[in-house]
């Protein structure tokens, strides 16, 4: 008995994927891909940015407790001007600068208590830790000394000379005066985004980064997707671009700095006073 080979039906011929339709495919899923890809960057970006303003809600909350047990008295914004060093954040004479102060009042880890060890130093950058935006990247150079990514309004202070009138304590040139001397807390900044090392700037007029435990616009970090999160006096948060903060006019005398006359952001006790 002779089989009778029978020719491919077209039905068959249909089933099968030209190379055509196999490219076309491939590109979808590429595209779907990187769309889910990006979307899940996104969402995780969008979760950091909320993480971060509930921790500086509660600097904010630690502020107004601090102030009720010190006659209405913020802390000091650093111990020292520029770099504040692990041994310096942990001496017992700094532990009414805000990052030991407001977080005794907070009930939470003190600088003191993270500069302690190497070990708990390290758990300084975890994720669990107030001190740290969510967002933040830090360089090598963070295992040298404390990198502050939220940091207090370095502003909120009195000059000797220019504010003599005004109530002032410490030791330094510059001190913390009473919260209710505050006239706009609703625009006036008391905790920031900060800039560590390594991250991009917002602008090369800005002054480098540093990640020092006082900041201001010239360190305002933009690392939630060119915006920025900053606490007010009032006790709200606001996420805003870097144009909304930093002065980018490229002849301006502030540049690099914060916007003069302000606009959103209110960085002295006193709207008039330049930052």
């Amino acid at each position: 008995m002779i089989e009778i080979m029978h020719a491919p039906t077209r039905s068959w011929l249909r089933s099968a994927f030209t190379l055509i339709e196999l490219l076309v495919v491939t590109a979808v899923l590429s595209i779907l891909a990187t769309l889910i890809l990006s979307g899940m960057v996104r969402a995780k970006g969008k979760a950091q940015c909320v993480a971060c303003m509930s921790k500086l809600k509660q600097w904010g909350q630690a502020t107004y407790m601090y102030a009720g047990d010190h006659e209405d008295n913020l802390p000091r914004e650093s111990a020292v001007d520029g770099i504040n060093t692990w041994d310096v954040v942990g001496a017992p004479d700094n532990q009414d600068v805000w990052y030991n102060g407001l977080a005794d009042s907070a009930g939470v880890p003190t600088m003191a208590h993270y500069a302690q060890t190497p070990s708990s130093q390290q758990e300084f950058y975890e994720q669990p830790s107030i001190f740290r935006c969510p967002g933040a990247r830090f360089a090598a150079v963070a295992a040298t000394y404390p990198n502050f990514s939220l940091a207090m309004n370095s502003k909120l202070m009195l000059d000797y000379e220019g504010e003599a009138s005004l109530p002032i304590r410490g030791s330094t040139t510059f001190a913390p005066f009473k919260i209710d001397l505050i006239r706009v807390p609703e625009k006036t900044a008391l905790f920031l985004d900060c800039g560590v090392p390594g991250e991009e700037q917002i602008s090369t007029f800005q002054a480098p980064y540093s990640g020092q435990p006082k900041a201001y616009a010239s360190q305002f970090s933009a690392r939630h997707n060119r915006t920025g999160n900053i606490l007010f006096v009032a006790g709200h948060v606001l996420t805003l671009p870097g144009d909304k903060v930093v002065d980018l006019n490229p002849d301006s005398v502030n540049r690099g700095g914060a916007i003069f006359p302000p606009t959103e952001v209110i960085w002295r006790h006193e709207p008039t006073l330049v930052p």
